[in-house]
């Protein structure tokens, strides 16, 4: 199977996926306010270890062709000659811009034991009253998460202070 080989490249012998999978999220689907009128916006995501380093323009150049075709090709359209703009950002750039542990998107290992339940509990065992909340904690990473573990933590709160 596919992902075999490229969960092995991630957490077993961690290195640049050589067969990369991905994600595609097009947002202009259902917002057209992130992108001109006529004009799609399309984000591509590639699940890949942390702590890899070589993430330089031409790496990210290669993998980002490598994607496209394989778009072109499923889709049978020439997306190559409409792209207006294109903006690339990795591993090392989690690292710079957020200080990122090893360049981590996702704050803790993505891992089986750091999923769902067995994520840090949103609320504190050692200090009374302290609750936390975001993509670290219970349900886990990504924006709708995030905003559900303020709404779980929002909860405690005010079961806390009944």
């Amino acid at each position: 199977m596919p992902f075999d080989k490229h969960g092995h490249e991630i957490y077993k012998e961690p290195q640049w996926p050589s067969e990369p999978l991905f994600y595609v999220s097009i947002p202009s689907a259902t917002d057209n306010s992130v992108a001109p009128e006529g004009c799609e916006n399309i984000v591509f995501l590639v699940p890949v270890a942390s702590g890899l380093t070589g993430d330089d323009e031409q790496l990210r150049e290669n993998y980002f062709q490598r994607i496209i075709q394989r778009m072109e090709k499923v889709l049978g359209e020439d997306i190559t000659a409409a792209i207006v703009y294109k903006k690339s950002f990795s591993v090392s750039d989690f690292t710079k811009e957020y200080n990122s542990f090893r360049g981590n998107a996702y704050g803790l290992a993505n891992t089986l034991m750091q999923t769902a339940i067995f994520r840090p509990s949103c609320r504190s065992k050692k200090v009374r009253n302290l609750f936390y909340t975001g993509q670290l904690t219970v349900p886990g990473p990504g924006v709708p998460p995030s905003l559900i573990s303020g709404e779980v933590v929002a909860g405690q709160v005010i079961k806390s202070i009944k």
